[in-house]
């Protein structure tokens, strides 16, 4: 080579080698590369046959051949060394100058990796949790020299680490905003470009707020609408509805997302048994099972009252007694709450009166100084504007004080002076369970004495809730004979008056009244008069009606002033038929046929009644003759079985059937004389005069005055004057006629009665019509 080339080449060389004499002083012991010679004419290129020489040669500037220099294409870390460029003078020493080749190696593109060393592949880094730390590792594999590898936000470095392969960054929470943050990692080699990986963040976000809307307050059985609102969940949370501890099913919710807002629809039908219960809309995002967020309304529910009375004080009903106080309570299931409230008392509208003891207020009904009377069926009705509702009744039993049945406080006795007096008490009082057993007890109190006498209890019985005394009275007879008191207690209390009792002297017993003779049953009926005070019996006498020419008798003592010469001259037998009982009833079976007079007495330890109740000429007659039209008078007893009755029997139809051929003849003549009278109204056929029946017994009542006995005569115009006759013959103690019987009979023997006796049957009638008149009710 020539001198002015050497210059040239090396500079070219010293330009163009880069790294290596490594190679040489490894590989190469002896001399090899490549080469240009210039010694033959243009420059030659020369090399070393190789990989290395494969990828160098020389790089020649014709227009300055010192700018000639060493190319190595595709260079590698092995490419790195110290080489020699060596020039050779023809006539200069040959030349030698190193140079050292420095390789700058990039490293593998940058990977990142999260905290559990798992690669992030793609551009997402997550998802990650809201609250969580955040770890990532960005690392750059191989390089040389080692490269700075740093993380970046934007602009600003997070972090970074020179000349190492791995830039950690460590974030120790991660926020809400921080979702969707971009996260580059950077490695930066001098003489190269900077490699960067970039990834955004993903972060799962826990529900921010939650809101309940209501439709408001709802009608019992229909649907109303709620909406529960959440925001800033990511993903979408759970929404889920409970009634109180009990989830509601989900097919009845609709829901919506709007971005981060998450709406869940609920359409519930209310029912009464919600009202007041919370209706709770609770959120949940899965990847924060410890995040809830629950929000609830009240549920408003209108509904009509149910009502039901109760008890409020005292609570339990054996302490309702008399003068204490009873509080009632209507409470009432309402939604809104009753405006309104009525009381009914066995169906009665209650108002407030407080002189009654009777206050309303409100809800309350309250009964002040409790007496027998509130004892009732007691109502409440309550009312809203959705409805109104009558309660179920309650009973309150306020136990009392014994009180004497009804009618039975104040009674009058009658007694005889000197006997026993027995009175029987029945008082009324609670059951024997609730208010404990009756205990009686009876005084005395004599019209001498003024002290009143305690009885003593061997006296005294009871019952039940009856009690009977027996007491000894005094001798002496005046107006009265004092008054007994029955007391009797339990466990409420004394009894508050007395049942009292007053004793009159016993007197004699009324006659019985409106008796007649009944064919149905062959008896004879009557209706006791007052017994006078005393328990009292009945007695029937008979007597037979014998013509003139038989034997006859004297009438009783008490017939004695009659004077009724026609009757008394046709004759009165002994008694042929006595018959006692406790009732007016007798049976008149045992008569034979004939004509009877029947006086029935009243009978008492006191005596007899002054005088009998009688019916005089009373025909009993056989089957064969009974006028149909005259039940009462027309009567067939049964045959006597006894032989003496028979005959008596026979010899009495014989007379009879003589006296009725008579008659029969007179009746003709009389119908003559009736049918030319015309003025004569058939209204006086039947006279009837009712003389009153009073008097109270020691079992019904006050003593009455004395009465007079009522007699019934049913029959013909005979019959009419027959008691007309008694009637004005007796003016002390006159008979009173309650009825005539004006039907037509067939009777002969008593059709013969002539037409001044019927006359005269009129009179008499008429002119004790006045008297007895007076006396009648």
């Amino acid at each position: 080579m020539g001198t002015r080339n050497s210059r040239g080449v090396t500079s070219a060389l010293s330009a163009y080698w880069i790294e290596v004499e490594y190679l040489i002083e490894r590989e190469w012991s002896d001399e090899r590369g490549s080469g240009v010679d210039f010694r033959n004419g243009p420059p030659v290129h020369w090399a070393v046959v190789g990989e290395f020489d494969a990828r160098t040669h020389f790089v020649l500037n014709e227009s300055d051949p010192g700018g000639a220099h060493l190319a190595i294409s595709k260079v590698s870390p092995t490419d790195e060394g110290l080489y020699r460029c060596r020039v050779d003078y023809v006539d200069a020493p040959t030349r030698n100058y190193r140079v050292n080749l420095t390789v700058i190696a990039s490293p593998e593109p940058p990977r990142i990796y999260d905290s559990e060393g798992n690669e992030i592949l793609g551009s997402i880094a997550g998802p990650f949790r809201e609250g969580q730390q955040l770890l990532l590792s960005c690392q750059a594999v191989g390089g040389k020299p080692r490269p700075d590898v740093s993380w970046y936000h934007g602009g600003e470095r997070l972090a970074r680490t020179k000349h190492g392969s791995v830039c950690q960054l460590h974030l120790p929470t991660l926020t809400r905003n921080m979702s969707g943050m971009k996260l580059k990692c950077q490695v930066e080699m001098p003489l190269l470009q900077h490699q960067v990986k970039e990834v955004t963040l993903r972060l799962y976000l826990k529900p921010r707020d939650i809101h309940v809307v209501d439709g408001g307050a709802a009608r019992a059985g229909r649907d109303n609408t709620f909406v529960c609102s959440t925001r800033g969940s990511k993903p979408a949370p759970n929404v889920d509805w409970f009634l109180d501890s009990q989830n509601v099913d989900s097919t009845l919710t609709q829901v919506e997302v709007d971005r981060d807002v998450t709406r869940s629809i609920l359409t519930l039908r209310v029912h009464r048994e919600d009202n007041g219960r919370s209706l709770v809309c609770r959120v949940s995002n899965p990847w924060f099972p410890m995040n809830i967020l629950e929000d609830s309304v009240v549920l408003k529910v209108l509904y009509p009252p149910i009502t039901q009375l109760l008890l409020e004080e005292p609570k339990d009903q054996r302490m309702l007694r008399e003068d204490s106080d009873v509080d009632l309570l209507c409470s009432a299931d309402a939604a809104p709450q009753p405006f309104n409230y009525t009381f009914y008392k066995e169906g009665e509208t209650m108002h407030e009166d407080p002189v009654a003891g009777i206050i309303v207020a409100g809800p309350r009904l309250r009964i002040r100084n409790l007496r027998r009377h509130h004892s009732a069926h007691y109502r409440c009705r309550a009312e809203n504007t959705e409805g109104n509702d009558l309660s179920e009744p309650l009973s309150l039993n306020v136990l009392y004080r014994p009180e004497c049945a009804t009618g039975n406080v104040v009674q009058q006795l009658a007694a005889a002076p000197g006997g026993l007096v027995r009175a029987r008490c029945a008082v009324t009082a609670p059951d024997a369970e609730q208010a404990g057993p009756l205990r009686f007890y009876w005084t005395y109190n004599g019209t001498a004495a003024k002290d009143v006498l305690l009885i003593p209890p061997s006296n005294v019985t009871a019952t039940g809730s009856a009690s009977t005394v027996i007491h000894g009275l005094p001798d002496e007879e005046s107006g009265d004979l004092g008054w007994l008191g029955c007391w009797a207690s339990n466990d409420v209390g004394n009894q508050r008056q007395p049942c009292l009792y007053r004793i009159v002297p016993a007197g004699l017993p009324e006659p019985p009244s409106n008796c007649e003779i009944t064919t149905n049953d062959l008896e004879l009926r009557c209706e006791p008069g007052h017994d006078g005070g005393l328990p009292q019996r009945f007695l029937l006498e008979v007597m037979e009606v014998r013509p003139l020419s038989a034997p006859a008798r004297a009438p009783p003592d008490d017939l004695l002033t009659l004077g009724d010469q026609d009757v008394s001259g046709r004759g009165l037998t002994e008694a042929v038929y006595r018959y006692s009982n406790d009732a007016p009833l007798f049976p008149l079976d045992a008569l034979s046929p004939g004509r009877y007079t029947f006086l029935v007495y009243s009978e008492t330890p006191r005596g007899r009644s002054p005088r009998p109740a009688a019916l005089h000429g009373v025909p009993i007659r056989r089957e064969a003759d009974v006028d149909r039209p005259e039940p009462v008078q027309t009567m067939t007893p049964v045959q006597p079985t006894s032989s003496g009755d028979n005959s008596v029997a026979l010899m009495v139809g014989a007379a009879l059937a003589l006296v009725l051929l008579t008659l029969l003849t007179t009746l003709c003549v009389a119908l003559v004389v009736m049918c030319r009278k015309k003025g004569r109204s058939r209204a006086d056929a039947e006279q009837t005069v009712t003389r009153r029946n009073v008097g109270v017994s020691m079992y019904s009542g006050a003593l009455p005055p004395a009465a007079v006995a009522t007699v019934v005569l049913s029959g013909r115009r005979s019959s009419r004057a027959l008691a007309a006759r008694w009637s004005a013959l007796l003016e002390d103690a006159p008979l009173a006629v309650l009825a005539l019987d004006t039907r037509p009979h067939a009777d002969q023997s008593e059709s013969s009665i002539s037409e001044s006796e019927a006359h005269q049957e009129t009179e008499l009638t008429h002119n004790h019509h006045d008297d007895t008149e007076t006396q009648t009710d």
